[in-house]
């Protein structure tokens, strides 16, 4: 007869979903008689998808199962078997079934096996990704503990176990949350951040065309911008936040910017709701080297009170990008509303357009437009010498993307464990 890690071996070799491994760990619960169920929220997941694109999600979470599967290959957890609720999820569940005379894992050695876990997909994602993907996401587990019953159908005990397990990582995210809310709140009292300038460059000729100025934060939970608005957003924080990368961005201005370059700073429309956000109370000396970019983080909802508020920006001099054309609410509707001076396509049309003709087709056409709007277009995302000559070759004004200039690390402070487990 198979031993427990001869049958779980034989389902690992493809992560499966829960219902496909059911079956064959039906037995095997039965006879020990009870199961631990660990369900892992791996936070962030679905920006990933928003900002790069569902392919490189996809590709993402393969880099996770795999990690897990040889994470879980050794140890007290491997007889374990790692699946997903559906084909293609992004959470995973662990059901663990000790081996005979082996005890349940104790709550100390569940949150060490996390914490391992963690940096050891984290430290997989960023030798493939880079570290700005890795920063991303942070890992939340919940716990259940399941005796079996045999008067209850097996099924419905371990969907209720699943259930539990879910919704205690939930109550652990909702606890970090109020530790990052924390955490940015120091970041405003003592401006905690600092600006990097990403270069604009000139499609043609590589020349620096201007900056977008990324607000990273000093303290590493608040490293990602999109984790500093996301954290602002649900903590009501995110005009102090807004004016904080404004005013800092706008201060490294004079040192930075070399005659004729152009900076960029991103805007959310519910900045411009902000009584502190007009075109007269921003610091700017020369307002025509200022792209404000709209980044929509939330959707505009009623245009005509929006660009009555983009002419007062624009008869002061302010030029405007309609950052991630293509992605979310940044659509055709956005760029015929806004007039924009710049269209920022979005890193997923960008991703591998070199093998992508309907991406070519799209970013043509795109341009074409620019061209008759007297317009420029902006290709974010550019990583690779294949999509650097494409976008060339389709007459994309200006590039932005590691693949002229890599990140640069800047200041942070010493690592603190963003791991919470239940």
């Amino acid at each position: 007869m198979p031993s427990y890690r001869q049958l779980f071996r034989a389902a690992q070799e493809k992560v499966p979903t829960v219902s496909a491994a059911l079956e064959v760990l039906r037995k095997p619960i039965q006879e020990r008689g009870e199961l631990v169920i660990l369900y892992f929220n791996f936070d962030r997941y679905a920006k990933i998808e928003e900002i790069y694109g569902w392919e490189r999600l996809d590709e993402i979470l393969e880099t996770t199962t795999e990690a897990m599967r040889d994470f879980f290959r050794e140890g007290p957890f491997a007889s374990s078997q790692v699946m997903v609720s559906f084909v293609n999820d992004d959470d995973f569940i662990l059901f663990h079934i000790p081996e005979p005379d082996k005890p349940v894992p104790t709550d100390e050695e569940i949150t060490d096996l996390t914490i391992r876990l963690h940096q050891f997909i984290s430290t997989r994602v960023e030798e493939q990704y880079g570290e700005s993907i890795a920063a991303l996401f942070d890992t939340y587990v919940g716990r259940a503990h399941i005796h079996y019953d045999p008067k209850i159908r097996l099924e419905r005990q371990i969907y209720r176990g699943i259930r539990e397990a879910a919704t205690s990582s939930n109550s652990v995210e909702q606890r970090e949350l109020a530790r990052k809310s924390a955490d940015l709140r120091e970041t405003l009292r003592t401006g905690a951040l600092y600006i990097d300038y990403h270069p604009i460059v000139v499609t043609d000729t590589q020349e620096i065309f201007g900056y977008e100025a990324l607000a990273r934060g000093t303290m590493r939970s608040m490293r990602r911008p999109e984790v500093m608005f996301e954290v602002a957003a649900q903590s009501d924080m995110i005009w102090e936040l807004s004016r904080l990368c404004r005013n800092t961005a706008i201060l490294g201005m004079k040192d930075r910017l070399k005659k004729g370059e152009l900076l960029f700073i991103n805007v959310d429309p519910h900045d411009f709701t902000d009584p502190a956000f007009t075109e007269m109370d921003l610091d700017v000396p020369d307002p025509s080297r200022v792209v404000l970019e709209i980044t929509e983080r939330t959707a505009i909802k009623d245009y005509p009170k929006f660009r009555g508020r983009l002419k007062d920006f624009r008869d002061r001099g302010y030029r405007f990008a309609v950052d991630d054309a293509g992605s979310g609410y940044a659509g055709l509707g956005s760029i015929a509303n806004l007039e924009p001076d710049f269209i920022k396509l979005d890193i997923s049309l960008i991703n591998c357009i070199d093998e992508n003709f309907i991406k070519q087709n799209l970013v043509e056409t795109m341009v074409r437009f620019a061209n008759d709007q007297g317009a420029k277009v902006i290709a974010e995302g550019v990583e690779r010498a294949e999509e650097y000559e494409s976008v060339k070759q389709l007459g994309v004004h200006l590039v932005q993307g590691f693949f002229l200039h890599p990140p640069a690390p800047g200041p942070v402070s010493p690592p603190v464990e963003t791991l919470i487990v239940s």
